[in-house]
Formats: C-alpha cells, sequence, structure tokens
C-alpha cells in the first residue's frame, strides 16, 4: 500500500467521471469553429487575426490554444506578447475566463474596434458572456459547486463522486480539453497531418 497513489489517482479517475457528465452546448461549440474558420479564406490563406487571452492558469489554456491554432496556419496570437500586432476590425478576439469578469475592459475596446469576441467562461450571465458575440460556457466554475465541495470532507466528496480540485481548476482542466478537442477537429476540417503541424512548429528553444 503506497502512502499517496492509491488517492490521487481516485481523485484523477473522479475528476474524468465528472467531466464526462457535463453538458456543452452544440451550437455554441459549432460557432467557436465557425469563426475560427472565418478567419481564413477557400485556400486557408489569412484574411483575419486571431487573438488569444485570459488570466492566470486561464492564461496558460489560452497560450495553448493560440499555439495550436499557429500551428494549424492561423494567424493566431496571445494579446500579452511583446510584439503582438494591433487588434482591427473583423479580427477574432478569444478571452478565457472561469468567471466571465476578468479583462471586461479589454472585451470592450475589442468591441469597440468590431472585433469579433468570443468569450469562453463558467457563467453565462456574467458580464463578460453577455459583452460577447459568442459565449462558449464549459463548467467547472460554478461558485454553488465550489462551495459545496470544499464543504465536504475527502471521504464525503469520494462517495459523491465530487473531484476535490479547488477554486477554478476545473474550468481551467475542462477548458484545455475542450479546446485541445477544437483543435483535431479543425486538424480533420483542415486535412492536416502531424508532419504538417511539426514543419510549424518551434525549432529554436527560448531562453
Amino acid at each position: 500500500m503506497t502512502k499517496y497513489a492509491t488517492q490521487v489517482k481516485e481523485e484523477i479517475k473522479r475528476t474524468i467521471d465528472w467531466m464526462g457528465k457535463q453538458e456543452l452546448s452544440d451550437q455554441q461549440i459549432d460557432e467557436v469553429v465557425e469563426a475560427i474558420l472565418t478567419t481564413q479564406d477557400e485556400k486557408q490563406q489569412n484574411i483575419k487575426k486571431i487573438f488569444v487571452t485570459g488570466l492566470g492558469r486561464s492564461g496558460s489554456d489560452a497560450k495553448g490554444f493560440a499555439m495550436r491554432l499557429a500551428h494549424l496556419g492561423f494567424n493566431a496570437r496571445c494579446l500579452d506578447e511583446a510584439t503582438v500586432p494591433p487588434v482591427e476590425k473583423g479580427d477574432l478576439f478569444i478571452l478565457i475566463s472561469g468567471s466571465g469578469a476578468s479583462l471586461t475592459k479589454q472585451i470592450m475596446t475589442a468591441l469597440d474596434i468590431n472585433a469579433k469576441v468570443i468569450v469562453i467562461t463558467s457563467l453565462a450571465d456574467s458580464v463578460g458572456a453577455r459583452l460577447a458575440d459568442i459565449k462558449f460556457v464549459i463548467p467547472g466554475r460554478e461558485k454553488e459547486e465550489e462551495e459545496k465541495a470544499a464543504s465536504l470532507s475527502y471521504e464525503e466528496r469520494q462517495m459523491r463522486g465530487l473531484p476535490a480540485f479547488p477554486l477554478g481548476t476545473g474550468f481551467e482542466n475542462f477548458a484545455m480539453i475542450a479546446l485541445d478537442a477544437i483543435i483535431s477537429h479543425l486538424m480533420i476540417i483542415k486535412k492536416k497531418t502531424k508532419e504538417d503541424l511539426e514543419r510549424t512548429h518551434s525549432n529554436i528553444p527560448a531562453m
């Protein structure tokens, strides 16, 4: 019997089981994919830019999503890059925020420029979701669920099948998986192979 491994593995299983029981909107997924595809023409030439951003761990999701979009040939950038170009009319602005309340000034600026705004959040009625042209609701940051899980002991969470992750971890992990699934589908649509992505991958490691 190991000291920690059994409980860690049980937590992994509960998290996977929890994700499998959650519902995502078919319409919202379609809208996100279509918005990304419209940044290219029929010959897959970039006609618009894609900007992805988020704070904290959501920012890590944003960086990973922008990276894979760029590997697929989209003109995708993270908003916090030092060499990021300006957002212009018709560009796509994607914000990842579990609460939907962060970076609202950036959302409003993008809307003023007439960029299309997607907000990926857990809270459908948040200020970010209300402002967005497209909202993509991913479970994991519901305040009541977090408080309920936090008030239970490890054994009680285990019995109820609830994961024990803190704060917005559920949303951040689920968002990463959902966005990677979108990347996989875009690979099929664009008829891209693993070798195609490797050719667009960085070949000089950062210092």
